[in-house]
């Protein structure tokens, strides 16, 4: 009874979620031009990753992994468009070191949710039945984006030591990019594993059984 009960709260949050993305994404969309407008619309689509993720999350809950990588990859371009908006400014600070890390983070979570999918078996959305990977690519697609994450969290870890050499406080940042790394590792590892497995598998195919006579 008290798992039935967890059930049921996980998937009233994913109700509650896919709401609030809704929502938000009505205004993003909406033409109002006044200042109020354009004010709300501007954290409205800052909102709009936060909500992804955290939908990602729940359906990864729920098991339904391949819709949670499609989630996870959704809010990439809003990461990679809020850190853009840093990029062109040269003062270090906090703020960009944060909106990097957000970026990796997304791309860690896409391919952690894609190797988690079924092996042998299309990556698939469960709802609106999008193809997002077929199963012999599943590692390399996955492996596409633990690379661009671990290339990108270098990149971070080299931005974190400039802001903490000028002496700025990193806040909780620090603490967040460790734990990122520790997530991006446990990646690594199960794409060795897969590595492994397949070296396995090239080295000792399977042989043929002959019928008798």
């Amino acid at each position: 009874e008290e798992e039935e009960e967890e059930k049921d709260d996980v998937h009233l949050a994913l109700e509650l979620m896919e709401t609030a993305w809704s929502i938000l994404d009505k205004y993003v969309n909406d033409n109002d031009t006044s200042s109020n407008g354009i004010s709300y619309r501007d954290w409205a689509t800052g909102q709009l990753p936060r909500v992804l993720l955290g939908l990602g999350d729940v359906l990864g809950a729920l098991t339904r992994q391949a819709d949670a990588a499609d989630a996870y990859s959704r809010a990439i371009p809003f990461r990679e468009a809020a850190l853009e908006g840093l990029e062109k400014e040269k003062d270090l600070n906090v703020e960009h070191l944060k909106k990097r890390r957000q970026l990796v983070e997304a791309n860690v979570l896409v391919a952690e949710a894609i190797l988690a999918c079924p092996e042998n078996e299309d990556v698939v959305t469960s709802e609106t039945k999008d193809l997002l990977v077929k199963a012999s690519e599943r590692v390399d697609y996955a492996r596409g984006y633990y690379d661009k994450a671990r290339d990108d969290l270098q990149d971070t870890v080299f931005l974190m030591g400039r802001i903490a050499a000028s002496g700025k406080d990193l806040g909780n940042e620090k603490e967040d990019v460790c734990f990122l790394a520790t997530l991006l590792m446990g990646v690594g590892t199960t794409l060795a594993e897969f590595d492994e497995k397949g070296a396995e598998e090239e080295s000792n195919p399977p042989t043929k059984k002959h019928k008798s006579l």
